[in-house]
């Protein structure tokens, strides 16, 4: 084996067997020398991303949106028409809108809402609040723009803040204004014609 025997001078088979034996040498270096990079960018790669990552945090799936501040809303009173005549039921309503920039729960509860009804010098005709004091459990989630609308038919009779009647309202100018909690709509104003 350490003698070559063939045709060829043993020069020519000892330069073969040195070519192979440098090119299995070569070829180990180079594959260490594989290795030994690949593993490096794997601890490069793996230390550029920071330690990993904690337990996730938990968040509560009944986890309620937060109040609407005041700031964020917006209350208006309107009425169905401009004009009604004495007698009439008059329409309006009272509007409560999310003018912040995310979703938030109102509270709109019947005894925080209010339409009142007084003349332009500010003399007290009457209040939806004025023989109504049931509270309703009323929280809308309202997204960002989303209004919440409720309805009321005034009959045109006056009344107090204790639920005394004071007969119907004459014909003449009043303004009706809207609330919501502590806040308030701008006035908003009809007429009654005989």
């Amino acid at each position: 084996m350490l003698d070559p025997n063939g045709p060829l001078p043993p020069a020519v088979y000892w330069r073969r067997r040195v070519v192979a034996l440098g090119a299995v040498l070569l070829a180990m270096i180079l594959l260490g020398w594989g290795l030994v990079a690949l593993a490096g960018g794997v601890l490069k790669s793996r230390g550029a991303q920071g330690p990993p990552p904690g337990p996730p945090v938990a968040v509560a799936a009944d986890a309620a949106p937060p109040q609407c501040a005041d700031q964020a809303m917006r209350v208006v009173a309107e009425v169905a028409r401009p004009d009604f005549r004495v007698g009439d039921r008059v329409g309006m309503s009272i509007v409560v809108t999310n003018a912040g920039d995310r979703a938030c729960l109102r509270d709109t509860n019947r005894v925080l809402r209010e339409l009142t009804v007084t003349t332009p010098a500010g003399k007290h005709v009457w209040s939806s609040n004025d023989c109504y004091s049931e509270s309703t459990n009323e929280q809308p989630l309202l997204q960002p723009g989303q209004s919440v609308r409720n309805d009321v038919q005034w009959s045109g009779q006056m009344s107090t803040p204790d639920c005394t009647a004071q007969g119907r309202a004459p014909a003449g100018d009043y303004q009706v204004v809207a609330r919501n909690a502590a806040l308030n709509s701008a006035p908003t104003p009809f007429r009654l014609t005989s």
